[in-house]
């Protein structure tokens, strides 16, 4: 056949034109499969793991980061851009097809082309393990092909941002999305968020089984004291086993990617702080024990505020509304049951006063500042504070007290479970006899106090007795100011 009756091009006929079209074909398959390739790739990246990468990658990372974030934060430019060159090419090859075989085998050829050429096989290489390498390399040709198509592609993108928003940022994770990503990452068994109701259930039977003895004070809530009168290397306490619910973290380091229950619930803790409020977390005004100002500090009086085993003690004068004050019970340290000392001659501290809607993460600013680690929860606030400015009692039909709140409160709310110390009755030791179980600790409590009380004395006795300090006079109030020194604390001294 002679080359003027053939209706396509060959080799032998047309070479140049020939390879020139077959060449164009080639070319329009590369960019309709690079189009396609970029546009999974690119839109596909998650803009917050750039920012994170941007931020805490290694120095690689870093720049391929810098470099991709430009580009994605223009998402319709971006898309208009890929596609104006994906369409121009996938419609543009069967045109040149069609120079060198018929049109049936065109459609074929063009179809088979593009479909594993130019879909299949750059999609999934554009999405695979070297995404970001590929999309940061081809950075370049993409700011290239934006401004060749920009005076099409910058109209239809703008359309499409004021149609349907800029912002297509879908990786800023909510609060509990947030949460059930910390969750994923958990290497041990399923985590599961103790309930409130739950956790509060715990504190209120610990509080509902522990009684006291004394009639000064009121019932001793056993899961919310500061710290402990106990030792730790004591008999009694080696009674107690620890809660067989209770989650551990391993003993040994861990630095994978994994985490561990108690880090996953520490986490959450923290999430759900900024929705919780001292009402949430506090311990029931009913329920405190507290010490009547005019009561003297004799034998009975200190054993039962050492066997409570809270380290600061609400006082209040006449009725248990009118505060008047918080006793550090480390200052007991320097006095004797003997001298029968009223409570009222000591220093107590005023406490923190916030009102029931605070919130968590303001009251625990607050405890940071050192000042007091325990408040008043009341929604007579400037009430209660115009009292003690001016000397004057607080009237329990004006005021409210809701509850107190401390520093172990806030930190129990962050790490989702109780903090106990040697003090502390947990409900899952108290067993099937609760009340027997509560009452034999109390008794518990007090042989300790006693205890430490003899102790005490005895130290006192053997200090007199050295000729070092017989000619020696101790102040009291100076060991106090000492105690105050060391903790860094600067006590008002209680008017009478």
């Amino acid at each position: 056949m002679a080359c003027s009756d053939n209706e396509y091009l060959t080799p032998s006929c047309n070479p140049e034109e020939f390879y020139i079209a077959l060449c164009t074909v080639i070319c329009l398959i590369c960019l309709a499969g690079m189009m396609a390739g970029l546009t999974m790739g690119l839109l596909s990246l998650d803009k917050l793991n750039l920012q994170i990468l941007e931020l805490q990658g290694s120095e690689v990372e870093k720049q391929r980061a810098a470099k991709l974030l430009p580009i994605i934060q223009r998402h319709h430019l971006l898309l208009v851009t890929l596609l104006l060159f994906n369409a121009a090419a996938n419609e543009a090859l069967p045109i040149f097809l069609n120079r060198l075989v018929p049109e049936a085998q065109a459609v074929v050829i063009s179809v088979t082309c593009v479909l594993f050429f130019g879909e299949i096989i750059p999609s999934a290489l554009f999405t695979g393990k070297a995404q970001l390498t590929i999309a940061a390399a081809l950075v370049p040709l993409v700011r290239l092909l934006t401004l060749i198509a920009y005076p099409i592609a910058w109209p239809i993108s703008k359309a499409l941002d004021f149609l349907l928003g800029e912002d297509h940022d879908s990786t800023r994770y909510k609060r509990k999305e947030l949460k059930a990503l910390v969750a994923l990452q958990n290497n041990s068994p399923p985590f599961k968020m103790p309930s409130q109701s739950k956790l509060q259930s715990y504190k209120d039977m610990a509080r509902a089984n522990y009684g006291t003895s004394s009639p000064t004070t009121t019932a001793l809530p056993t899961l919310r004291s500061a710290s402990s009168s106990d030792d730790a290397s004591s008999p009694e306490a080696m009674l107690l086993p620890a809660s067989p619910h209770a989650v551990r973290t391993p003993l040994y380091s861990v630095t994978g990617t994994n985490l561990h229950n108690d880090e996953v619930a520490i986490i959450h803790g923290a999430l759900d702080m900024s929705t919780k409020t001292v009402q949430m977390v506090m311990t029931p005004f009913d329920q405190v024990f507290m010490l009547n100002v005019d009561i003297l500090l004799n034998f009975d009086v200190m054993t039962d505020i050492l066997a409570s085993g809270y380290s600061r003690i609400p006082v209040y004068k006449n009725h248990r509304t009118n505060i008047v004050g918080i006793l550090l019970v480390k200052r007991l340290i320097v006095l004797s049951p003997d001298d029968l000392k009223p409570l009222k001659d000591l220093m107590l501290r005023r406490p923190n006063l916030v009102t029931p809607d605070h919130s968590c993460y303001s009251m625990l600013n607050v405890f940071q500042e050192g000042r007091c680690h325990i408040a008043l929860v009341t929604p007579q606030k400037e009430i209660v504070q115009q009292c003690w400015a001016s000397g004057q009692d607080i009237d329990p039909d004006v005021v409210t007290i809701s509850g107190v709140v401390t520093i172990e409160d806030i930190l129990e709310e962050i790490i989702m479970e109780e903090i106990a110390d040697e003090s502390d009755v947990s409900v899952y030791q108290l067993g099937p006899k609760r009340e027997e179980h509560a009452t034999l600790l109390r008794q518990r409590g007090v042989l300790r106090a006693i205890n430490k009380f003899k102790e005490l004395g005895d130290r006192a006795k053997m200090r007199r007795g050295s000729p070092k300090n017989g000619n020696v006079e101790v102040d009291p109030s100076a060991l106090l100011m000492c105690v105050d020194l060391t903790t860094n604390e600067v006590t008002p001294l209680l008017a009478a």
